[in-house]
Formats: structure tokens, sequence, C-alpha cells
């Protein structure tokens, strides 16, 4: 039997450029280039074991943020599952300890240097996440300018028939305001977030009230919704970083409150023509990660065909309710 290790990686990011350290000789897989970190120790989280790794490896002090996403690889007898997590703040200066060099690459560069065979997957994510994030920032007003006219009338009405009159609604991801705006006329108090500045700007104009930008991944709010509205946009989240961001929706929802969602209709992961990253589900694969979010319980998933540029586009949407915690 195959023997099967956690271990941990860092997406270290700085000017916009992420670290790689290169293997030193004489250890496994000496040349290749990796994300940084190490094997998890019994009874230590991930996190913390990042911490430990990169004041060993580098001698720098980390601060740990959310999780990114994980590959599995078979080198020989052994099993890796590797696990990265981003890394928020660093203080101290690099001191080359089980390394024998790190460069720091653009996006464009990644794949100049050779990369351990785990850490390919998690390069092409970031890479593929990176080009996501550059091109609504390229292209926010055309961007909105085509999705504000799309008409979302069949979609509202199961959401708002489970709202109480004059509901505070997160519309998480909301785009060119389109869904805020009808949201706002129809008597709803709403909280709009976007994580593109420039696509929150454009929203802000729409809709006549500031828009929070923030990433959905980062959303701290508490008990503070009874509705949360994620229409087409949590498909850019990575599907490592998906329970927890489910985790963190529920925990913005109030008891009994509910939530919308919807995705690309597929079966694995795809980069579209523009280098946009998409999660995509398909009811059944959406229905199975629903069911391990704690105290989120799901009242209906569906698909739908729509148009999208001159073909068709299939959806999957669900809607979950928060269940009342006991006292």
């Amino acid at each position: 039997m195959k023997k099967k290790i956690d271990v941990t990686a860092a997406i270290i990011v700085d000017s916009d450029k992420v670290l790689a350290a290169r293997r030193k000789p004489g250890v496994h897989l000496a040349g290749y280039w990796e994300f940084p970190g190490g094997k998890i120790k019994e009874g230590e989280t991930p996190e913390n074991c990042l911490i430990r790794e990169l004041q060993e490896e580098f001698s720098i002090t980390a601060t740990i943020g959310p999780f990114f996403g994980e590959s599995t690889y078979e080198y020989g007898s052994t099993i890796v599952r590797l696990m990265a997590y981003v890394v928020e703040h660093y203080t101290g200066a690099f001191k080359l300890i089980d390394h024998d060099d790190i460069c720091w690459l653009t996006v464009e560069d990644l794949h100049t240097v050779e990369w351990a065979p785990a850490d390919v997957p998690l390069v092409d994510l970031y890479q593929a996440l990176i080009r996501t994030t550059r091109f609504y920032a390229d292209n926010a007003e055309d961007y909105c300018d085509e999705t504000i006219a799309f008409d979302m009338q069949g979609l509202y009405r199961p959401f708002q028939d489970r709202l109480p009159a004059g509901a505070h609604i997160l519309d998480l991801g909301c785009g060119s305001g389109r869904d805020s705006r009808i949201f706002i006329e129809k008597g709803y108090s709403v909280t709009a977030l976007d994580g593109s500045a420039e696509i929150a700007a454009c929203a802000e104009k729409w809709i006549g009230q500031p828009v929070i930008v923030a990433p959905i991944q980062e959303i701290q709010f508490s008990h503070a919704f009874e509705g949360v509205w994620a229409c087409a946009s949590l498909l850019h989240c990575s599907k490592g970083q998906m329970r927890d961001v489910l985790a963190r929706i529920t925990q913005a929802l109030k008891d009994r409150g509910v939530v919308y969602m919807s995705f690309k209709w597929g079966d694995r992961e795809t980069v579209d023509e523009k280098g946009r990253y998409f999660n995509n589900y398909t009811e059944d694969s959406l229905a199975a990660l629903l069911a391990d979010v704690t105290d989120l319980s799901v009242i209906d998933i569906w698909s739908h065909t729509m148009p999208l540029r001159n073909t068709e586009q299939k959806w999957v949407n669900a809607l979950a309710r928060k269940e009342r915690q006991p006292n």
C-alpha cells in the first residue's frame, strides 16, 4: 500500500509577483522549483505547519490567509496531497536554508522554470485566476454593458418568495449592479460587493450607492442578511475554496436566511477563450458540495438554459436555507 502524506505550500505574492523556491542538491526533487512549505506534523494545522516551515526554511514570519487549492501526485510509493494557502503578510529577509535559490515570477513567467510535478496544477490554477482578475479589470465597462440587460426575472421569484418584506440582501459579486438595482426598486435593503474595483465603480453609478470591493473568498459578515444573492459570481472561486466560501456565506446569513447561487453547467474546471477560469458544476456535484456545508439545507437544485453571445449556455442553480440553531 502506498504511503499518503499531507504537505502544505505557500502562495507568497509581492508586487504582483509570486515566489518560487528551488530545491537544493542532495534532497528529493533537487533542482525543481516549488511553492515553499512542508509536511504537516501530527496535531498540526496546515496553517501552523506553514508558519513553522517558512520560519525554518527562510527565517521569515508569515501570516497565513485563505486556502487556495490542492493537488495530489504520486511520487513512486508515496502519494502527496499538496494543500496551498495564500500568505497574507510576511516579515524578515529571506535566508536560503532548504533551497539554493528563489525568484519572483510574473504570471506570464510562471512556466519559465521547471516546477515539481505536484506543484504544476497549482501553478496553472494561480495563473488562470490572475488572468481572470485581469480580464475584468481590463474589460469592466464592456462586461457591465453586456450583462446589465440580461433578463433574470424568472430567477428572482424563488428567492424573493422566501424573503420577508424589506429584507437585507447581500448581492455577492454584484457585477454591473443589475440585480442590486432590481432588489432596491422592490423595496429591499441591499449591500453590494464585488471583487473587481473597476466593475464596482460601474455598479455604483447604476445603483446610486457604494459598492464594497473585496474578494468573495474573504467576506467576514456575521448574521447580517436575510438573503445572499450569488448569481454567476462564485464560478471563479477555485474548487478547493468553495467549502470555505459557502461556510462564509452561511455565517453571513441570519437564521432561516436563504442563498441563491448559480454556476455554468459542466463536469470539470475550464478556462474559456478569454482566459477566465470557471469551476463548473452539475446538479449532482453541486448537491454533493452543499451536502458538506454545516447548517445549510438545500431547498432546490435545478438547471436552465439561456442565450449567451449568439449561443446558449446551460446553468445550474441552487437555493438553500440556513437552519435555525438551537439556543
